[in-house]
């Protein structure tokens, strides 16, 4: 590896994560970005975070929306994953998506959230969103991951 960049990505990489889609509306359209930075941040009240790169092409859709969706990936919805994580935006078509508690939700997925934005904090190269989480849902399946650079899947061995 020749850069900083370069080794700080792969020491990254090897921290394995599952992936999101996050949605959001601007005017009448929906749109989706695909997101391995998302975390919990607190339980009272429910936070999460998720990180926003400044060069993204989503940028200002995501950087300024108040209510947005949160769509916990499952195993079987790579293909998903990689279409939201084109660098072109990526609208989401009608009849992918749902409204939950405001908030527009892929229809696909193991867990939902509907979460309102608590906080901005410029980091870097990237804008930390910080949500409230206002309505989820979940449902038993695998769960889609990201480790290395590609995606695999986590089974759920709950009986």
């Amino acid at each position: 590896m020749d850069n900083d960049a370069d080794q700080f990505r792969s020491a990254m990489g090897a921290y394995a994560t599952g992936v999101v889609v996050v949605t959001a509306a601007r005017g009448d359209e929906i749109w989706g970005i695909t997101v391995n930075s998302m975390t919990s941040v607190s339980l009272q009240p429910p936070l999460l975070l998720w990180c926003l790169g400044d060069q993204s092409e989503r940028y200002d859709i995501f950087a300024q929306a108040t209510l947005w969706g949160v769509t916990v990936l499952g195993g079987a919805d790579e293909a998903q994953a990689r279409r939201f994580a084109r660098a072109g935006t990526e609208g989401v078509i009608a009849n992918e998506y749902e409204m939950f508690a405001g908030a527009p939700i892929l229809r696909l997925g193991i867990a939902h959230l509907a979460c309102r934005t608590h906080e901005r904090r410029q980091a870097g190269d990237h804008l930390i969103i910080i949500g409230e989480a206002l309505a989820l849902r979940s449902e038993p399946g695998p769960a889609l991951s990201f480790f290395r650079g590609r995606y695999g899947r986590i089974e759920d061995t709950r009986g």
